[in-house]
């Protein structure tokens, strides 16, 4: 009998392990940008061809390679970081394992030239699909420069299930402006195409660092963080509760300098935020975590995207104290006031020491927070279906004879209006408000891609944007739902769901999206009083809609309970027993 189970060939596994490093263009630059601050550089330049798929170089002044030390780099496990075992938990450079550059090299066309500062040329290394083809000397700076080419060429079927060039290089982008946050002391600059994205000068200032990148909108709605506990030391930015994101792309996590994806620190961030921002909203954070090598195993993912700290729940106390503790600093003393509304005496709002809201009511009892009033038939006689009142100010309650039906508010109004909305772009009769004086609107890079991508979809509801600068834009006429404050803020939410649609490769008709969007914003909130009149003319508005109905984002607008299965729980065998 043949034997089932053989080792297999160097050609094959090396190509296994490079989909374990090597997942797109983007993990190419990431590797090399951390290669070449691992190498002291104090200048690093990013060039991209085709989104990267045709040319990757990254230029640095770094310390650079011994000549004879190129081969043996290009080797697995080849490196100069570590010596023993132990040495894993004392990792103080951001590469270790010895696996990027081979992992590069065994999927493309790579060459590495350079040179040390004691040497008086330099020497450059050819190889193709991991093998060696020419060792030679070279005239060259200091420092390293490594070019990848046609990446993988020899695999054609992983290069198959990659994106668009412009979603290539979207994931380029993020790779960059993770570690460029990181290293403010370091300049980077990033060119695609032969066109200057980014040119970032050295500075001391991470704040300066974050302002060039983020903007000054966002930047002056930030806090600095600065604490210590023991040999735990927490710094970087935070936002104040005046901004918001719709996702959680606004917050970047770091241990000991490298990007790192942790539920621990994410969850201690949102639960110190849970009562300072409405639900769906995310803030910007930049947090740097300096902890001792010993404490965090940073051998836990091949990507070194995650690491696993000896005690967890210290890092958690630091970081949501912390937060909290300047959150409720700069809220303690903000005055909070109601409109008075009928049926109410008194309505009084505090912020205790624990941040946890807190609402007294005096006056009527409180049958009268869902404003029971006379009943009268909706939806046709044969329906007789009757409006209760409203729960929570979120939910709408409604009876007849049979069911008890509760009416998402906002998920409701949110589809009347996508079906207004949707039915306007059909017929062309979209109006538009012209700005008497233009609104100014700064973007990242990122959003000025998404931006030019979908110029189209937003002239075709009633937006004129025009470009006056770098990543600069007047808006010039809005739609004429949206009030002219409220714009700025609407496109740059819009945008960043756009941004999460493609970094998840979901290929929604941008149009559609829009709209989604548009009602989504416009439309009347959960956690919000509505009057008697408000809500019958809502309802009436939903009488030609099947029960099954569903918001644009899939939600469900309407649930009802049958007076049978009421009559179940309460264990009545029949009615008025």
């Amino acid at each position: 009998m043949s034997k089932k189970i053989e080792i297999l060939p160097e050609s094959i596994s090396q190509k296994i392990a490079a989909g374990e490093v090597v997942e797109r263009p983007a993990s190419v630059v990431k590797e090399l940008m951390e290669n070449a601050i691992d190498a002291h550089a104090q200048e690093i330049i990013v060039e991209l061809k085709g989104g990267g798929l045709d040319l990757i170089r990254v230029i640095d002044d770094g310390e650079g390679i011994e000549p004879e030390d190129l081969p043996v780099a290009l080797q697995r496990f080849a490196t100069s970081k570590i010596r023993t075992a132990e040495d894993l938990y004392a990792i103080h450079t951001l590469g270790f394992r010895g696996e990027a550059l081979p992992s590069i090299a065994s999927v493309s066309h790579l060459t590495i030239t350079s040179r040390v500062a004691h040497a008086l040329s330099g020497t450059r290394i050819v190889c193709e699909g991991g093998e060696i083809k020419s060792l030679s000397e070279i005239g060259s700076p200091v420092g390293t420069e490594v070019v990848v080419r046609n990446l993988f060429y020899n695999l054609p079927v992983k290069r198959k299930f990659l994106k668009s060039i412009r979603s290539e290089f979207r994931h380029v982008l993020n790779y960059f402006y993770r570690i460029s946050l990181s290293y403010p002391s370091i300049s980077f600059k990033l060119i695609h195409d032969e066109r200057r994205v980014e040119d970032l000068l050295r500075t001391e200032s991470p704040g300066i660092r974050v302002e060039a990148l983020w903007g000054r909108e966002i930047f002056d709605h930030l806090q600095e963080i600065e604490t210590e506990e023991g040999e735990l030391r927490l710094s970087g930015l935070m936002s104040l509760p005046s901004l918001a994101k719709g996702n959680a792309d606004g917050i970047y996590l770091y241990v000991n300098r490298r990007y790192v994806k942790d539920r621990i620190i994410y969850k201690a961030i949102l639960e110190a935020y849970r009562h300072h921002l409405p639900s769906g909203k995310f803030p910007f954070c930049l947090l740097f975590i300096e902890i001792p090598p010993s404490f965090v195993d940073v051998n836990v993912h091949p990507t070194k995207a995650e690491v696993r700290f000896r005690e967890p729940e210290r890092i958690y106390r630091l970081v949501f104290n912390t937060i909290q503790h300047i959150l409720e600093g700069k809220t303690r003393d903000i005055p909070i006031s109601f409109e008075r509304r009928e049926g109410y005496e008194k309505v009084s709002f505090s912020l205790k020491k624990d941040s946890v809201p807190r609402i007294e009511i005096e006056g009527e009892d409180l049958t009268s927070l869902l404003q029971l009033k006379e009943e009268r038939p909706l939806w046709g006689e044969e329906k007789r279906f009757r409006i209760i009142g409203q729960l929570w100010e979120t939910y709408i309650l409604c009876e007849n004879d049979e069911t008890l039906l509760l009416i998402d508010q906002h998920a409701a109004h949110e589809r009347l209006l996508f079906e207004k909305w949707k039915k306007k772009v059909e017929t062309h009769s979209i109006g538009s408000n012209p700005l008497l004086i233009p609104i100014l609107l700064e973007c990242s890079y990122e959003e000025s891609l998404i931006l030019e991508e979908a110029t189209d979809a937003f002239r075709t509801l009633g937006f004129e944007l025009e470009p006056i600068g770098e990543r600069l834009y007047a808006i010039r006429s809005i739609p004429e739902l949206i009030k002219p404050e409220e714009s700025n803020q609407w496109i740059r939410e819009i945008l960043e769901e756009l941004a999460f649609l493609r970094r998840g490769e979901e290929g929604k008709n941008l149009i559609e999206t829009l709209l989604i969007s548009l009602s989504c914003h416009s439309s009347v909130r959960g956690r919000g009083i509505l009057r008697r009149e408000e809500m019958e003319e809502l309802v009436k508005t939903l009488y030609p809609f099947e029960l099954s109905l569903t918001c644009p984002h899939g939600r469900p607008i309407f649930y009802s309970i049958s007076r049978k299965e009421l009559e179940k729980q309460f264990k009545r065998r029949h009615r008025g027993s």
